[in-house]
């Protein structure tokens, strides 16, 4: 079904206008992971869930299909596209073993790795779910009857990701996390190195964190977006309120650590929580579960309740997705 055997990425359909006669070899698209379930059962076409799809993009969430009106003016071989499928869905089923999995095993339709992550950890409907490993995320689930704007907003901080049973996720993806105080410690590391010294990167983070945690506030301002953000990609990150007295590493790292969480705050406010029903965060990523100065700040700006501990693992809650459909 797939002439040589692959299928080819949205993004490569892009060179249409450019290299037409490259997709001469291919009769259908998909995501990779669309290609293994489609191997797996067998499929002449790749299914791919709404999850999948709209990260694609000209798709309507709302309705579930492809923009083709939109595609076939500008000349898109829609034709390639693959079947939208329910997220959650079954693709169907194993045609042979495979590592141990019987033939006949029924099969889900590929996911969103995001999504899946956010069903791992988020145990209440009430909960929200902080994530900051290299960048950040927080989300939270809509209510049922929700619908996200017919025309999305490049400059809105805060994006709808379908979900499951009709629900969309509200998310605030940050582009700056513990990346951030990665480039702190790569800054440090590289003065010390610049002063004939030469220090563990994982000392100057362990003393870091030490040197703040015995500072228990700081009137230092940083605006730690120093990648920007999606909707704002020029907001690059800025220091004020320098002072004689706020200039050690303890004050440096603290607010450091205030800008990550003011930043998540500024693009999802903790009051728009609230007032969306939210109870609680589960709090996870390594950036957050590993950084108790990073904890102390993000419970000051976000005043809820937040729970630490949950793993985030889209493996789990692409499992658990599927226990809850049988």
């Amino acid at each position: 079904f797939l002439v040589h055997e692959k299928q080819v990425d949205i993004s490569k359909l892009l060179c249409k206008h450019n290299r037409p006669q490259c997709l001469e070899f291919f009769n259908t698209a998909g995501t990779i992971h669309d290609y293994v379930v489609a191997v797996l059962c067998g499929l002449t076409r790749p299914l791919m869930s709404a999850q999948n799809a709209a990260s694609w993009g000209y798709f309507n969430t709302r309705c579930g299909t492809w923009n083709l009106k939109i595609l076939r003016d500008s000349g898109f071989p829609t034709c390639l596209l693959p079947t939208i499928a329910k997220s959650g869905a079954i693709a169907g089923k194993t045609v042979h073993e495979w590592y141990g999995v019987p033939e006949g095993t029924e099969v889900g339709v590929a996911l969103g790795d995001f999504q899946c992550s956010v069903y791992s950890c988020m145990t209440e409907k009430t909960d929200a779910v902080l994530n900051i490993s290299t960048s950040a995320q927080l989300s939270f689930a809509q209510a049922p009857d929700f619908l996200p704007p017919a025309r999305p907003n490049p400059t809105a901080s805060v994006a709808y990701f379908p979900y499951f049973d009709g629900k969309y996720l509200a998310v605030a993806a940050a582009l700056n996390g513990g990346n951030v105080l990665a480039s702190f410690v790569g800054m440090l590391k590289q003065w010390t190195q610049e002063l004939g010294q030469e220090i563990p990167q994982s000392t100057i983070y362990s003393q870091s964190i030490h040197a703040a945690l015995n500072v228990a506030r700081t009137d230092l301002v940083v605006k730690a977006t120093i990648f920007g953000e999606r909707h704002s990609p020029d907001q690059l990150a800025s220091v004020t309120n320098i002072s004689p007295s706020n200039l050690s590493l303890g004050h440096v790292t603290r607010a450091l650590c205030r800008g990550i969480a003011e930043n998540l705050n500024s693009m999802l406010p903790c009051q728009w929580l609230i007032e969306s029903g939210v109870q609680r965060i589960i709090g996870s990523g390594s950036a957050l579960t590993r950084n108790e100065v990073l904890q102390q700040e993000v419970e000051k700006v976000f005043t809820l309740p937040i729970v630490y501990g949950k793993t985030v693992d889209s493996a789990v809650g692409v499992a658990m997705v599927m226990l809850d459909r049988r």
